[in-house]
């Protein structure tokens, strides 16, 4: 995946997905991931994003660890350890055009649940450890894995802190896990990680744009924007994975 033109386009997909993340508070991963695929494959464009992912997410959690909502992150967690193994064996197995297919329609899902702004009323813990393994089974399958986490913590009506530091911090925390499930199945090879390493400039650079944009325009303005342009890369995913586009490798 040392190619210019894959490493392009996995570079430019990190920074729309860094400057939507910095201009709308969402988005990275639900960009990310389809657009990646269309340039080396659904499988390693999951792993991928779980890289930048986590290096992201730390980051956040570590600056904002004294605003985590530690018991509900430990629940959460718990649950993506059940369902991280899940996803994996469904990454290894799944043919690359279906896991393009159910990438775009899980974008089409998040799409539709950030739209209508959904969110699990008064959730039970037990509802945690169940938001979790599902967020860790679409987590190494598809590489999209916020919608059941944010609808969780969302019926928690946690501040605008707690709530951007549990999580990031439930993120991180599962996305070591999950990278090191993908070394051990052999996803994670050293190709993949110099790629990662070359595109990396992306991600500073498109957070710094969004913050600008999000600085001199009112985010409400860009929401609709954001979930069309949402919808519009997962079409074209899955107009890749249907051959439209030619057929995506994987």
């Amino acid at each position: 995946m040392l190619d210019p033109g894959p490493l392009a386009v996995v570079a430019a997909a990190l920074f729309a997905g860094s400057f939507l993340n910095s201009l709308a508070g969402f988005g990275f991963a639900l960009v990310t991931v389809p657009l990646m695929a269309l340039a080396v494959g659904p499988k390693e464009a999951v792993v991928l994003s779980a890289v930048y992912g986590l290096l992201s997410n730390g980051g956040v959690a570590l600056r904002h660890r004294g605003d985590v909502e530690v018991p509900v992150v430990r629940r959460l967690f718990l649950g993506s350890l059940l369902g991280m193994p899940v996803g994996l064996a469904l990454l290894v197995v799944v043919p690359a055009a279906p896991l393009q297919v159910a990438i775009s329609v899980t974008v089409l899902v998040s799409v539709v649940v950030l739209a209508r702004g959904w969110v699990i009323a008064d959730p039970h813990p037990s509802v945690d450890l169940a938001a979790g393994a599902v967020s860790g089974i679409l987590n190494t399958s598809v590489g999209v894995s916020g919608p059941p986490v944010v609808m969780d913590l969302h019926g928690r009506s946690l501040a605008k802190g707690p709530f951007r530091a549990s999580a990031a911090g439930y993120f991180g925390l599962a996305g070591v896990v999950a990278l090191a499930l993908f070394a051990a199945a052999g996803r994670l090879d050293a190709t993949l990680v110099v790629s990662a390493a070359l595109a990396l400039p992306a991600w500073p650079l498109g957070s710094a744009v969004g913050g600008l944009v999000h600085n001199r325009f009112p985010e409400e303005r860009f929401r609709d924007l954001v979930l069309w342009l949402l919808v519009a890369t997962a079409l074209v995913t899955m107009a890749g994975a249907a051959g439209l586009f030619g057929a995506a490798p994987g």
